[in-house]
């Protein structure tokens, strides 16, 4: 099974923990490399001027007439703990008799036979040691003195152990440090949990606090964004879900009270005339579904065709005559025609939505045009209706979106929608202004195609086949 991974705060404190136990080590161990330095070189200086003093009044004893040496060295009164060793013609001489040579090290004596002063850590019973030899040439003789170091090595293991505490009262503190650390990272994220908590039981309005904090601001921003963006969606899922309610129950409740009076009709008349209106309603109804559906299927983002390569100004025209316009009306602005990489039932139905819009809404189309802008491509649809007021312009494209005169007019409410989504899906857009007769103005925009082999099927070879 596999390990439960360590949370966040238990990450945060380890770390630290472990960055607080990195330094004080390193703080602790250099302060007592530097300490042990320190001691070792003043208890050396230490034990070399004893030992010389000591082994000046050796060479003097032994300078005097008839002296032995061991009594010369009885005679000697080195410090508490060291011991003189001397070495004259092949003999050696001790003032303790538990110590012999073999407590100088042999390269000590090696030195010292040389002719040179010198010192030399050992041990002795366990114990640290350290020897001074001195040649005194006078005599033929080489003195060595031997002192413990048995403060000194006591010293270093207190200040050992108490850089140890050291350490790890630091860690202990770097790991409290921590925690309180990881408390203050997660308090945000705790917050937005608490949120989220509260959003998925159904509580939309739910916000983060604002937060002076410049990095913490970002996540409360984007979140608190994110809140009013689902809130927003909610909202407009809920309007239209109400309005297809609405505008799938008027035709149903128009086809139900047309067949009562189908089926209460006197004569041919009345039953022929229930018939048309019953048609009617059921191509309204057809007409909006089939508008519904189409939606659907843009914002999941599910393509309705394949895309080919489509001359834009051929493609407006042929809506004007699929649709029983007149052909005059279209202008095209470019030299060259634009073509454009689209589906093209899914654009014919566009264009054709923006003129029935016009119709509609507009009392007609009065002019549409095709041209060229950088690089897009576009077209231009003016209806001779009083126009959209500037604070609507963005509101009529949402689903079921009627505003001014407009509500009062037929209509599923779905047709510029449908643009919009359309334009989007092929990475353009379409947008509402004021034409120069006053008018209001629809103005697609569509990328214009790269030059090249098209993506997909061109309409020329459509045509052609």
């Amino acid at each position: 099974m596999a390990r439960q991974p360590l949370g966040l705060r238990t990450r945060i404190t380890l770390v630290f923990a472990a960055l607080a136990l990195a330094v004080s080590t390193t703080l602790a161990l250099g302060t007592y490399l530097t300490a042990r330095h320190y001691l070792l070189v003043q208890r050396a200086h230490t034990a070399a001027r004893q030992a010389f003093v000591d082994a000046s009044f050796v060479r003097e004893g032994l300078l005097t007439s008839g002296a032995e040496v061991d009594d010369v060295l009885a005679s000697t009164s080195p410090p508490a703990g060291a011991v003189l060793v001397l070495h004259r013609g092949g003999q050696w001489y001790s003032s303790s008799l538990g110590v012999d040579r073999d407590v100088v090290p042999a390269q000590l004596r090696d030195v010292v036979a040389s002719g040179a002063a010198s010192s030399a850590w050992s041990r002795l019973d366990g114990e640290p040691v350290i020897a001074v030899g001195t040649p005194l040439t006078a005599v033929g003789a080489e003195v060595f003195e031997v002192s413990t170091a048995r403060e000194l090595s006591s010293t270093l293991d207190t200040l050992r152990l108490a850089l140890v505490g050291f350490a790890l009262l630091t860690a202990v503190g770097g790991a409290a440090i921590g925690r309180e650390a990881a408390r203050r990272v997660v308090a945000p994220l705790d917050g937005i949990a608490t949120a989220s908590a509260r959003i998925a039981g159904g509580d939309t309005r739910a916000r983060l606090q604002p937060t002076r904090d410049p990095d913490l601001s970002v996540i409360v921003g984007s979140f608190n964004a994110m809140v009013e963006a689902l809130q927003e969606r909610l909202d407009r899922d809920a309007r239209f879900a109400a309005d297809v309610a609405h505008e799938l129950r008027s035709p149903l409740t128009a086809m139900t009270t047309t067949v009562d009076v189908l089926e209460r009709a006197p004569d041919e008349q009345h039953r022929t005339q229930s018939v048309h209106l019953l048609r009617r309603e059921v191509d309204r109804l057809g007409r909006a579904l089939e508008q519904l559906l189409a939606l659907g299927r843009l914002e999941a983002g599910v393509g309705e065709g394949q895309r080919g390569r489509v001359d834009l100004v051929e493609l407006v025209r042929n809506t004007l005559v699929h649709t029983h316009r007149p052909v005059e009306l279209l202008r095209a602005r470019a030299a060259v025609p634009p073509r454009v990489d689209v589906d093209k039932a899914a654009m014919l139905r566009a264009v054709t939505n923006l003129l029935d819009n016009a119709d509609l809404h507009g009392d007609g189309v009065v002019n549409v045009e095709v041209g060229r802008q950088d690089a897009w491509a576009v077209v231009v649809v003016d209806d001779a209706g009083p126009g959209v007021h500037k604070e609507d312009r963005l509101r009529i494209f949402e689903r079921f979106a009627r505003t001014g005169s407009r509500a009062a007019r037929p209509g599923s409410g779905l047709g510029l929608s449908l643009v919009s989504e359309t334009l989007r899906s092929h990475g353009g857009d379409v947008s509402c202004t004021e034409s120069p007769q006053g008018g209001a103005r629809f103005v697609m925009r569509l990328p214009l195609a790269e030059e090249g082999p098209p993506g997909g099927v061109d309409d020329r070879e459509e045509e052609a086949s």
